[in-house]
């Protein structure tokens, strides 16, 4: 059925269920052959989310038809004799062939409840049936379609099984449209690239949510398996990769964070449907448990309520991305529409509390990184990775300053990029092991990881410097792996290659230090790590959350039709097909 058989390709309805734009519907495949029809809800997985608890297509004899095709327009039953599509975010349409058989379709909603209404296992999507008669039916309804047939079914709505005829046409011929401007947009890539980059390219549309929050925007949640919200750091790096065939889309990734800005320039860690977590207070349950698990039940990243969480500030560096991507005027960028934020978030980080000016992560979700050895210790820790990033962000905001003519801005600007960035050598850089380190409550952290690369990312270390960070990245024991990086090195204690940031190869840290290699003028080892990420990535047959370093494949534990794994897989693709021109 499917026009894109490099999208397509990847939607096995099991772990890669179907969903469209701006959905919060769920297609997965039953063990026998039918299907089951999920809701996205924050912080709930999918299998706890039944709308629809079995859809099966019947022929006269009651034979169950098979699903033969899946592609973003939707599902096929029988080589096209039946197909399935979405009508709109919360209608689906299953309609028969002019030329098909008789069918019947079993419609099983999840069970009723005290007063006999059907009610789903999905906060707040209620499925309703209604037969062609208008009298209300509960439990397993079934409804015959002849050739040219269709019928309609409606989360929280109800069953139309006399819809317009001619309707289930044009609502494929609506959604291949939709998705054909879509692709339309895919930016240039290798041959090599191609197939995995249009499943990428999907992925990041079908990720695509309104939040309840800011209903204005299309927000890219990371997945709509339980990551059903937008978190600042995610959505940072899938604006890199959108950048590249919809900016403007990009551009929103980054007003939604800005829109929740605090009075003090700080940023929530997540904007979801209920509101925003940007502090300990404002944590799951769930969240809080497994943070007592590991850092005990006294933790202040645990008891103090009010203690931020917020994500690694990259949003000047997104923004100005975004604008060089779109080929922006001043009076058409995000950069400087952000200014006054950008430069607040900026001095917030500066204001927090250091032992030698250096700022650093006072909760472990601050990071991103929610279970690495970098935080065994408790917080707060001094890594880095954080004065990198604000070097970054300064340069970024030096240059719009510079696109405004301010030289006495872009001076100030890079003045304490410059300070910034010596402090990082002399406070955090040990000589006698070559790398840099971590401050943590316990002392000195000498873990390494690829966090220690990220001052590649100032662009102003010496080459005394630079050359102990090229053994890192590739010395066996160190970060040399099969399939690099892994997020811990390979000779380290704490080194388990599945297990999240303690081994795993995470996209957003190879593109980190992809950028770091660029910036810090080692061309040939950025081009290598992104050849051998994008091979990774083809190679595992998936987009996945992370992978393990020493096989390639998706790492146990990781959920897959990960949203910045598919932006970042974008870009480096993008950025290594323009290298042969």
């Amino acid at each position: 059925m499917s026009a894109w058989p490099g999208a397509g390709a990847f939607l096995d309805l099991d772990a890669v269920p179907l969903t469209d734009r701006g959905s919060r519907l769920l297609i997965f495949a039953r063990p026998d052959g039918s299907l089951r029809v999920a809701g996205a809800v924050y912080e709930r997985h999918a299998d706890r989310c039944t709308h629809l608890r079995r859809l099966a297509v019947e022929d006269a004899d009651g034979r169950q038809l098979p699903v033969t095709g899946v592609g973003p327009e939707g599902i096929s039953f029988s080589d096209g004799a039946v197909s399935l599509t979405f009508v709109d975010a919360e209608t689906l349409s299953l309609g028969v062939a002019d030329e098909g058989p008789l069918v019947r379709v079993v419609l099983e909603a999840f069970g009723t409840d005290e007063l006999g209404q059907p009610i789903s296992e999905a906060d707040g999507a209620p499925i309703r049936w209604c037969s062609t008669q208008g009298r209300a039916t509960f439990g397993a309804p079934s409804i015959v379609l002849p050739a040219g047939g269709s019928v309609s079914v409606r989360m929280g709505g109800a069953v139309r099984a006399t819809p317009e005829p001619g309707s289930h046409g044009r609502y494929v011929e609506a959604a291949s449209g939709r998705w054909r401007d879509w692709f339309d947009k895919l930016p240039a890539v290798r041959d090599s690239d191609r197939e995995m980059a249009r499943y990428a390219w999907w992925l990041l549309a079908s990720n695509i949510v309104r939040l309840a929050t800011h209903p204005d925007l299309e927000t890219v949640v990371p997945s709509k398996q339980g990551y059903v919200a937008a978190w600042q750091w995610d959505s940072y790096f899938i604006s890199f990769g959108l950048r590249h065939g919809d900016p403007k889309l990009a551009a929103d990734q980054l007003r939604l964070f800005f829109a929740e800005q605090a009075p003090d320039g700080g940023l929530p860690d997540v904007v979801h449907d209920g509101g925003t977590l940007a502090c300990v207070a404002d944590m799951p349950p769930g969240d809080l448990v497994a943070l007592a698990r590991i850092h005990g039940p006294d933790s202040p990243m645990v008891t103090q309520a009010y203690m931020p969480i917020t994500k690694p500030p990259l949003a000047a560096w997104a923004a100005r991305a975004v604008d060089q991507a779109a080929g922006s005027s001043l009076q058409d960028s995000v950069q400087a529409e952000l200014k006054g934020g950008l430069d607040r978030l900026h001095r917030w980080w500066f204001d927090r509390p250091s032992p030698d000016g250096l700022p650093g992560y006072e909760h472990v979700y601050s990071s991103g990184l929610d279970d690495s050895p970098l935080f065994d210790d408790g917080g707060p820790v001094f890594a880095p990775d954080l004065p990198s990033y604000l070097v970054m962000a300064l340069d970024s905001m030096a240059a719009l300053a510079d696109d405004c003519g301010d030289v006495e801005e872009a001076g100030a600007q890079r003045s304490m990029a410059d300070a910034t960035a010596d402090l990082l050598v002399a406070e955090r850089y040990d000589a006698g092991l070559g790398q840099f380190v971590a401050l943590t409550p316990a002392g000195r952290r000498e873990t390494l990881t690829p966090f220690a690369l990220m001052p590649l990312l100032t662009g102003r270390l010496s080459t005394q410097v630079l050359e102990s960070l090229r053994e890192s990245l590739t010395a066996p024991g160190a970060l040399g792996a099969a399939y690099p990086l892994p997020t811990v090195a390979l000779g380290e204690p704490e080194f388990d290659a599945d297990k999240m940031w303690r081994g795993p190869v995470w996209l957003n840290v190879n593109w980190l230090v992809v950028q770091g290699l660029q910036r810090s003028g080692m061309d040939a080892e950025a081009a290598d790590l992104a050849e051998r990420t994008v091979h990774m990535v083809r190679e595992s047959g998936g987009i996945h959350e992370y992978w393990n370093p020493l096989t390639g494949a998706r790492a146990a534990g990781a959920t897959t039709g990960f949203g910045w794994s598919a932006a970042l897989f974008l870009d480096l693709a993008v950025w290594l097909a323009s290298r042969r021109k």
